[in-house]
């Protein structure tokens, strides 16, 4: 009795129904010195029943070729000696189980019911006869039986419960997911403008890039919006809750961009008074951006290319590896695959970044667009001045056409701006406001304004002047080396980094 009373209080300390099923069936083992037992349940659908000791042994509950399904339907215990064994071998399964009962054996099957006197699963004992007949009327084995199975009806649901509200909760994060990536589709659709072909095709493959761990290598001329993609790219993949790092490595100096990159440790160099963050240790779970990768030292391109391909790293004056790992996005202007030719770029980086690339196409190359575009620039110009230019007229949308835009999109949007200011309020932007000579001559490109060579009387503005002399003998000289920036830099006597930051200021591209 006291046994009894100890294995029903241990029951309840029980949250998982294999192991209490476990802890049930041995102490029934212990106390009843039983041949076997075991516990019958039905599947979540009810069709079938299933031994949860022998995962072979299924039972279809409508077959009443074994006495389950009886016990199941009738509520009520069955015991069955060897002999009447003899008329239930049609069924494999219960072939098998029934196999263990010798001539001194009984198996008795009894109904475990719920409160409601369902059956809620079947116990099945097979032992020797006296002691298959005294546990039917054992009263402590009852007990026991009945704190069992409410205990597994309790722990069932429980899980069940605890798999709703998982279901719950996964359902609300895919909801938020898809809610959160159809908001980053029209950001990228109201960002990335046009309804062209290629920008159909370009949103297209965005949305497929995102979906990869890929690295992305965005090829497209100055002003084509390769940071736009980039952004894009980020807010639509699976990293769009961790950071998005970028940085230009045309704009800061080779002696500064790895400590950029990689951080730095305290008193690495003078002037690191404490430890700094580097910008791949910040992108840690995100995206980093690098454009202008073309412009990397080779040294530099050797440690990135070992932080791709281990995701380790070492911070500038510190002898421990850190890890970091990101989804690197990379843009360029410059034909990468020329300067890996010429010997300005590794080739195992630039098959390690070339796994997804995209090709951002010129505004030239898709004219059908600037309408769009240009309304879209008269927008933001309005809500931010609070002005009302009412649009293009169609002459001047027409003579924006008919123009060609080697600062593409970036080149068009200043030119509205510029028009923007010029036009009344409650007005259209008219093609005389284009055809006229706009301020720092931003109607023409500068690439094709001839500076005097003895006559300095008509400069009136000496900034201007010098960029103009400066940009004509840059691409000139470009011109000259067929677009190659380090022939070019090294015969003006210039390091390449500078000359690439020279041509980023002054919009310079070379075709």
């Amino acid at each position: 009795m006291q046994q009894w009373f100890h294995y029903t209080s241990a029951l309840i300390g029980y949250r998982d129904r294999a192991k209490l099923t476990d802890f049930y069936m041995s102490a029934l083992k212990e106390e009843l010195a039983l041949t076997a037992s075991y516990i019958i349940y039905p599947t979540d659908d009810g069709r079938t029943l299933f031994a949860t000791e022998n995962q072979s042994w299924v039972w279809d509950v409508n077959d009443f070729d074994h006495p389950f399904s009886h016990v199941l339907q009738q509520a009520s215990v069955v015991l069955l000696d060897r002999q009447q064994l003899v008329y239930w071998q049609q069924n494999d399964s219960f072939k098998q189980l029934s196999s263990q009962v010798d001539a001194s054996s009984s198996l008795l099957i009894v109904p475990l019911m719920n409160n409601q006197n369902h059956v809620t699963a079947i116990q099945v004992f097979i032992g020797e006869q006296k002691q298959i007949n005294d546990l039917l009327s054992d009263e402590n084995w009852r007990e026991f039986s009945c704190a069992f199975i409410s205990q597994w009806l309790l722990i069932r649901d429980m899980d069940a419960q605890s798999s709703h509200k998982k279901q719950l909760s996964d359902s609300i994060t895919r909801l938020k997911a898809e809610h959160q990536k159809k908001s980053a589709w029209s950001d990228m659709a109201c960002k990335l403008i046009g309804s062209s072909s290629v920008m159909k095709q370009l949103r297209e493959q965005i949305t497929v890039a995102a979906g990869s761990n890929l690295s992305v290598l965005i090829q497209g001329e100055t002003g084509t919006g390769k940071e736009l993609v980039a952004k894009a790219l980020h807010s639509l993949s699976e990293r769009c809750k961790e950071p998005f790092v970028a940085i230009n490595c045309a704009a800061i100096p080779e002696s500064l961009l790895e400590s950029e990159l990689f951080g730095y440790e305290k008193g690495a160099f003078t002037g690191a008074v404490a430890n700094r963050k580097g910008l791949i240790a910040q992108a840690n779970g995100g995206s980093l951006f690098l454009d202008e990768i073309g412009e990397l030292s080779l040294g530099l391109q050797a440690k990135l290319l070992r932080v791709l391909e281990t995701c380790q790293y070492r911070p500038v004056g510190s002898n421990k590896e850190q890890s970091s790992n990101f989804r690197l996005i990379a843009a360029t202007h410059v034909n990468l695959r020329q300067s890996v030719n010429d010997g300005g770029f590794r080739q195992d980086l630039y098959y390690r970044i070339y796994q997804y690339p995209l090709l951002l196409s010129s505004l030239d190359d898709r004219k059908g667009d600037i309408e769009e575009l240009a309304s879209y620039f008269i927008q933001q110009y309005n809500n931010r001045e609070q002005r009302n230019i009412l649009g293009l007229s169609p002459k001047a949308l027409d003579h924006l056409k008919e123009m060609s835009f080697p600062g593409n999109v970036r080149e068009l949007r200043s030119l509205i701006e510029v028009a923007c200011v010029q036009t009344e309020c409650d007005d259209f932007i008219k093609k005389k406001v284009f055809v006229a000579k706009l301020p720092l001559d931003i109607s023409l490109p500068i690439k094709d304004t001839v500076a005097p060579k003895n006559d300095f009387s008509s400069i009136d503005d000496l900034r201007i002047a010098v960029e103009l002399y400066e940009k004509a003998i840059i691409n000139e000289r470009l011109k000259q080396y067929n677009g190659n920036r380090a022939k070019a830099a090294e015969s003006l006597g210039l390091p390449k980094r500078t000359l690439a930051h020279k041509c980023q200021k002054l919009e310079i591209q070379f075709k």
